[in-house]
């Protein structure tokens, strides 16, 4: 004869039983979409870590990743094609979109229209981003990225 079993807790009210699906003011969790841009060529560890450490600035991280047409633009050879380099980027779990960067000229229409809070870049990077501090928080990331050195995207944060 097979025993009944006794579930884990008990139901008290109907209210228990099924919750709410409204969110308290004070619950809501606000969002925050962090945005990096690169050409992603020869994606390694440290680069994985780096973007883990951009993802833990806010609730979504947007990678603009460089078309094959904008590297040979900025003189970066890339090993592999922009839709391999693309592919790695989205299989990456801290990434949570990845969108073309054509030219550096997209990158306010990109703020916008993805609600960008902080705008990630290298120091070394050549793009001017004077006119964009009144949209967005902008960090910049160690000029050379290496093994352990992404620790300081969250101090400079």
């Amino acid at each position: 004869m097979l025993e009944q079993s006794v579930p884990p807790f008990r139901v008290r009210n109907r209210a228990q039983a099924a919750p709410s699906l409204t969110v308290n003011p004070v619950e809501r969790i606000r969002s925050r979409s962090v945005l990096t841009y690169g050409c992603f060529d020869g994606f390694r560890a440290h680069h994985a870590r780096l973007l883990a450490d951009l993802s833990s600035l806010g609730t979504e991280l947007i990678v603009g990743c460089a078309t094959d047409a904008f590297c040979v633009q900025l003189g970066r050879d890339s090993a592999i094609s922009f839709d391999q380099r693309r592919a790695v980027l989205e299989s990456c779990r801290y990434v949570s979109r990845v969108i073309a960067l054509d030219s550096w000229d997209q990158r306010r229409t990109d703020i916008v229209n993805y609600n960008i809070s902080v705008l990630a870049l290298r120091r070394g990077a050549p793009a001017h981003v004077d006119d964009l501090h009144d949209i967005v928080q902008v960090v910049r990331l160690p000029s050379e990225i290496s093994p352990g050195r992404s620790e300081h995207v969250l101090k400079s944060a």
